[in-house]
């Protein structure tokens, strides 16, 4: 019996020790400094794994920022390697206006477009934890305000920096480094790092861990004048020298959370702030923009500008929670549709609020509070549960999304229902706010895509898988464009039909492609009835980037950016398959010819594939229903050799499609766990009666 391709690849990987392309794309792993002043320029190196050779230009999330690279190289002689680089500098120019946070960026050389980096820009002036400051006596002297780019760069690494407070000053030092490594493609161990707060004896005053998921804050008012300590640290004394943070200090009324956290398109809304010593208690007025969806906002109090907090505006009519709601029979009466601002104040606090359904008019209730990856960063954990009056759970739910709750409720009769919130571990707080949508389940559909880059050789070809999610009824067909394209770079059409939940696209670059990268949009577009109406559904894929996971695994996090680029010639030319489009009747098999041709200097294994797939598991299978590879047919490990064939066949009861996109890979390793994939050109393949 022939082993799977992916079972040998991994033998050969172990005997071998380590199996490299000719040419990877850039792997950011980490930049220094890790924060820019807004109005200001400012050098960065950008550093990780595989080669930084040849880089011409960044792409960043947003606007605001532009990048010219410090030491361009010179060019390489054809027919030789390009020398190993394992950074690069760039000059990082900030607009005074750029919004403040965490951006999402990459860098574009020859041999293709690297993973994300993060880095923050901030309103603060920048400085860099210098020295050895492992001890108080040592300390880097701070002066307030300011953003100290610093790193746990060892095992056992503390970083003390001093600074002056005055009686009666409310401080905040909050910690900015498990966020910019959540989208880090092969950091494998991530921070943990805490705060903690001492004064000039070295009396710890105050600590704080875990406050923004795994990054820590703490505000401190100051009872007398004098010298004071921040301390930065991993929680477990762990450290690596990839591990970069940046520390706010800050003297000016900061704001963590809004409550309420959401309003109406244009309605001005009276908010409490929650957040330092300097904001509590006051009241703020927010006016929504007249666009649904997040903004950011900021607020003069005490003549001083806060930071920017995330607040959602939202068509639903909101309503506001009212204690006491703790028991059943004191239920918040609500109508649906709605949107619920509420807050688990205390520690067991439960919320109810009483609803009238109607038998199989399907409802909708999703939290937005807390996910790992995105500006809700409450400190609610919830549980959604929809009860009888008289407390028997008909639907529960716990983390849907990240740590925020939802589910879809059926009512089994006419009547009064009662939907209640509650914090997983009992807790809660004046940080424990949320905002529920309840509202009638409507058919709709999300995307992702697998994955969030593309690299292309000139006349060569990649893939991507367009996952499609259907959800309330919906099940029609997805049309999937790209917006955006390089010049010189095409993409087949694509229809996901109803009976698939993926799709295939390939991206592809003419011969004379010129060198280039920019960010794309792969946008769906459908159709559904609603209250007897067609109406049309568009929406955008999320892009996911491969997290490789310790022991070799292969994760997938959320990215912002979804970018095309057209590189050097690749390892693979081209995948050559001698069948455009195939017809298959049920129960009969097709061989499919493959030919690989290499660059002129590749001569390392290369396997072959119609399945996009990491140590068995399936990650994107274009094929239709009924339509599998016959492994044990197929050739597909070719080593240094060029020929190779796949082997499809369709089950006798396989159902009849048309014109399904599917396209052989050539997969090249880069070394244990990373592998670059070129694609066929695309293949339509039909299932006929």
């Amino acid at each position: 019996m022939k082993r799977p391709t992916w079972l040998l690849g991994i033998a050969a990987l172990l005997l071998t020790g380590r199996t490299d392309a000719q040419t990877s794309y850039p792997m950011i792993t980490h930049v220094t400094p890790v924060a820019v002043q807004t109005g200001q320029t400012t050098e960065v190196t950008v550093a990780g794994q595989m080669n930084f050779h040849g880089v011409y230009k960044a792409i960043f999330e947003g606007t605001g920022i532009t990048a010219e690279v410090v030491d361009k190289p010179a060019a390489v002689p054809a027919g030789s390697q390009p020398p190993l680089v394992r950074s690069v500098k760039l000059k990082l120019t900030v607009a005074a206006d750029a919004a403040p946070g965490v951006r999402e960026f990459r860098v574009a050389s020859s041999l293709g477009i690297s993973s994300i980096g993060q880095l923050l820009v901030t309103e603060y002036p920048v400085v860099s934890e210098k020295g050895d400051n492992n001890t108080r006596a040592t300390a880097n002297p701070l002066a307030v305000p300011c953003v100290v780019s610093g790193r746990i760069e060892a095992a056992e690494d503390v970083d003390f920096y001093k600074f002056h407070a005055d009686e009666g000053q409310a401080l905040t030092f909050e910690v900015i480094c498990a966020r910019i490594q959540d989208k880090i493609h092969d950091l494998q161990k991530h921070a943990d790092p805490m705060l903690t707060l001492y004064d000039a004896e070295g009396r710890e005053l105050a600590a704080n861990d875990d406050f923004y998921f795994a990054d820590p804050l703490l505000t401190y008012k100051f009872a007398k004048s004098g010298d004071y300590f921040i301390q930065v640290r991993d929680a477990k004394y762990d450290g690596d020298q990839r591990w970069v943070y940046a520390l706010l200090v800050s003297d000016r009324p900061h704001i963590t959370h809004l409550y309420p956290l959401a309003g109406n398109p244009g309605q001005s809304i009276d908010v409490e702030p929650v957040g330092s010593a300097n904001v509590a208690g006051k009241h703020l007025i927010v006016t929504a923009t007249a666009k649904p969806g997040l903004e950011f906002l900021s607020f003069q109090v005490e003549n001083q500008k806060t930071n920017a907090v995330p607040f959602l505006v939202t068509p639903l009519p909101t309503v506001l929670e009212q204690e006491p709601n703790d028991a059943l029979d004191k239920a918040n009466r609500i109508t649906i549709p709605c949107g619920i601002n509420g807050r688990i104040g205390k520690a067991r606090d439960l919320d109810h609020f009483v609803f009238a359904a109607t038998k199989g008019k399907v409802i909708r209730f999703e939290v937005k509070a807390r996910r790992f990856g995105s500006p809700f960063q409450s400190g609610l954990d919830s549980v959604l549960d929809v009860m009888t009056l008289k407390g028997q759970v008909l639907a529960s739910n716990d983390d849907a999304f990240g740590k925020d709750a939802a589910l879809v409720f059926t009512p089994p009769a006419d009547g009064n229902y009662v939907l209640r919130i509650r914090d997983l571990n009992s807790k809660g707080g004046q940080t424990f706010v949320y905002f529920i949508e309840c509202d009638w389940a409507r058919p709709d559909y999300t995307l992702r895509c697998d994955g969030d880059k593309a690299m292309i050789g000139p006349g060569s070809s990649t893939a991507w898988y367009v996952h499609v999610t259907r959800s309330n009824g919906f099940t029609g067909p997805v049309r999937i464009d790209v917006h955006g394209l390089p010049k010189g770079v095409s993409v087949n059409p694509l229809t996901i039909p109803p009976t698939m939940t993926q799709g295939l696209l390939v991206l592809s670059a003419d011969k004379d492609a010129p060198i280039e990268a920019a960010n794309v949009a792969v946008v769906g577009t459908a159709t559904t009835t609603i209250n007897g109406k067609e109406e049309t559904l568009t929406r955008t894929a999320t892009p996911n980037q491969e997290i490789y996971l310790p022991g070799g695994g292969r994760g997938r996090f959320d990215v912002g950016m979804h970018t095309v680029a057209v590189t050097g010639p690749s390892d693979i030319l081209q995948v050559e398959v001698e069948k455009t489009e195939i017809h298959l009747k049920p129960g009969e098999e097709v061989k499919l010819e493959v030919t690989i041709h290499r660059r002129s200097d590749y001569d390392k294994g290369v396997s072959l594939d119609v399945l996009l797939r990491h140590l068995g598991q399936v990650f994107g299978n274009p094929l239709p229903p009924g339509v599998t590879l016959d492994e044990a047919r197929s050739k597909t490990l070719l080593g240094n050799a060029n020929k190779g064939h796949i082997v499809l066949k369709a089950a006798p009861d396989a159902a009849p499609i048309e014109k399904v996109p599917i396209s052989v890979l050539a997969h090249v390793s880069v070394n244990f766990v990373v592998k670059v994939s070129y694609s066929s050109a695309p293949i339509q393949l039909s299932v006929v009666k």
